[in-house]
């Protein structure tokens, strides 16, 4: 009732299946690859397959795309520096955020031997920290622009994420909590102003396209996050050390048995906060302020009626 369409429909409506399909079993090879790797060795034939798979489907995607009539991902929107440099920093935020949630469960569960529904309310402090700095950040960047900001929220967050390396066995909730809260609030000052960034540079007619594009690259960096945060945090661990950790029996697994995983996972918060201090460089790369082009192009018909 309240939303209208602002163009018609694209008259290229054809479905992208070889796109599709190349960059879906190409994603799945490299996660696959990836995850799988630190669990069972990189020599493994599936492993092995895996990567091959990627770095053969994974360009030909890219291949597909700049030839196909109605592409699955229309390339020619990574033109604009402001998006382009905004989509990464969109992936590095994904990579760089999202394990999060699949490393704390298992040292809530795994680790302290919280219950699964406990485990689930100590994560809420991240969330907290987003609801609460989204917003502000939006109307900030409205205001001022919005590549400070996002570069800030990409330092913020990296901090939270290097100080998590201090968690140990016996930690207290006071601690985590506000580390988690803290990269909450990072990830919310990023968000919003890179995302109005990158949709306010395209036109009116594209807009759902580069929500689609945006979407893509970030849930991608995120799969590829976990797949990542598995191969560090299972390397060199004892399978039956880790069954129980990803099992939640805490109680079963003593201080020496639990070394190496809280080792590992304080390596990969160290490398997560070392890709969102880069995801802040890529952040700062794009212009400061860029005359939004969607509103160029609705201005433009506007100029023309009031010539003639």
């Amino acid at each position: 009732m309240i939303l209208h369409e602002l163009t018609g429909r694209d008259a290229v409506t054809t479905f992208d299946a070889a796109g599709t399909i190349t960059f879906l079993v190409g994603l799945t090879g490299l996660v696959l690859g990836i995850s799988k790797g630190g669990i069972s060795g990189w020599n493994e034939p599936v492993v092995i397959g895996g990567l091959i798979a990627a770095a053969v489907l994974l360009p030909t995607f890219v291949l597909i795309e700049r030839h196909h009539r109605a592409p699955m991902l229309d390339l020619t929107i990574f033109s604009n520096r402001l998006f382009s440099a905004a989509s990464a920093a969109a992936f590095i935020n994904g990579l760089a955020r999202f394990a999060l949630m699949f490393v704390f469960v298992f040292y809530f569960q795994g680790v302290q031997g919280d219950s699964p529904i406990l485990a689930g309310i100590k994560l809420a402090p991240m969330a907290l920290g987003m609801l609460i700095s989204s917003p502000l950040a939006g109307m900030w960047a409205d205001r001022r622009g919005s590549r400070g900001l996002a570069v800030l929220g990409m330092l913020v967050g990296a901090a939270g994420l290097a100080l998590m390396t201090t968690l140990d066995r016996d930690t207290s909730y006071w601690a985590s909590g506000t580390f988690l809260f803290l990269v909450g609030v990072g990830s919310g000052m990023f968000n919003s102003p890179n995302t109005a960034a990158m949709m306010g540079t395209v036109a009116a007619h594209r807009r759902g396209i580069a929500a689609g594009a945006r979407v893509l690259v970030q849930n991608t960096g995120a799969v590829i996050s976990i797949a990542f945060v598995i191969a560090v945090v299972t390397s060199s661990v004892p399978k039956t050390v880790l069954f129980e950790v990803f099992s939640g029996l805490a109680h079963q697994i003593t201080n020496s048995q639990l070394v190496p995983f809280i080792s590992n996972m304080h390596t990969a918060l160290w490398c997560l906060a070392a890709i969102s201090v880069l995801g802040a460089f890529v952040a700062a790369a794009r212009p400061a302020h860029v005359k939004a082009e969607g509103a160029k192009a609705e201005a433009a018909p506007a100029e023309v009626s009031a010539a003639a």
